[in-house]
């Protein structure tokens, strides 16, 4: 019988595959795995983590052929993906179109999937103003405290604020945060009610968490119209037969699907149909191997969480 205590494998210091993985896909991720890989040891799948240093606790106690994880900013320049011989995989398993241009041109990493940031809006807040499209909208004048902003405690510590940084710089970090009315985790932005006060005009939330807010009365979902600015999935291998074995596995359409249909997180993998509302958009690997990362994401979280007007 499958249940959540059967599904606890971070502890499985020996396995091939170590991922870091949303947590709403997590569960049937982990029954795809069990379904297909006969040795449960085999595999540590836990939550999604973020920020600079989350992945050097696992690379002390495991030494996986193949990694996977979210928070992209602790994995490149990491010098065990050096040591090891890490690299992408690339077309063989995955060249899903809707990813066509974000392929590493240092061929250490691809995105396996991602997490899509979508807007919806509240046609009832609208008070005359036109509905944002683009994502430079999110810094007018004319959304002045008007924005519920996404963080679950740790997601600063990623690449989000990275999008706003590289179009508009500190100022433009300054700007988003003079919008924003409240900062709160999506899981409470769905509940009618969460935010006291006046309400947001607009919600910024993963595409998940935004087709359920969309169902409510008043509510909009909007695709930003230059792209839906992502948080990456990455995956990353040794060449090992182990490695090809399991990438083998991890690259069927199936499992592309589990995340599609069950997260809403797009899918690199080549034969799986996305049905995309409209394009996404990254920040892109020249920024992400910038060796100042480390300093803008940190920089960019002082200003939203610590300067005050």
């Amino acid at each position: 019988m499958k249940n959540e205590e059967l599904h606890y494998t971070a502890e499985n210091k020996e396995a091939k595959l170590v991922g870091r993985v949303p947590c709403v896909i997590q569960l049937p991720f982990q029954d795809y795995l069990d379904e297909h890989i006969s040795d449960r040891k085999e595999y540590n799948i836990a939550l999604a983590e973020f920020g600079l240093s989350w992945a050097d606790a696992i690379f002390r106690e495991c030494d996986p052929d193949v990694f996977m994880g979210t928070g992209i900013e602790g994995l490149v320049n990491h010098p065990v993906m050096m040591e090891k011989g890490f690299h992408a995989v690339g077309n063989a398993y995955l060249g899903n179109p809707d990813f066509a241009s974000f392929t590493d041109p240092k061929g250490m990493f691809d995105i396996y999937s991602c997490i899509p940031l979508v807007m919806v809006v509240d046609t009832n807040q609208a008070k005359g103003r036109s509905e944002p499209e683009s994502f430079s909208d999110l810094l007018s004048s004319d959304y002045e405290n008007s924005i519920a902003f996404p963080d679950d405690g740790h997601m600063f510590d990623g690449i989000i604020l990275t999008y706003v940084h590289q179009a508009a710089g500190d100022e433009g970090i300054r700007r988003l945060r003079k919008n924003i009315r409240a900062i709160v985790h999506p899981s409470q932005m769905i509940k009618p009610g969460a935010i006291e006060g006046e309400k947001p005009y607009i919600y910024l939330m993963p595409w998940i968490f935004g087709e359920i807010k969309a169902r409510q009365s008043g509510m909009k979902l909007v695709w930003f119209s230059d792209g839906a600015p992502i948080l990456p999935l990455v995956v990353t291998s040794r060449s090992t037969s182990d490695a090809e074995r399991i990438m083998s596995i991890l690259c069927q359409p199936e499992v592309g699907r589990i995340f599609r249909e069950k997260g809403f997180f797009p899918s690199n993998i080549t034969r799986v149909e996305n049905a995309l509302p409209g394009s996404l958009r990254f920040v892109g690997w020249e920024y992400i191997y910038d060796p100042a990362l480390p300093e803008i994401i940190q920089r960019c979280k002082r200003i939203m969480t610590e300067e005050k007007e």
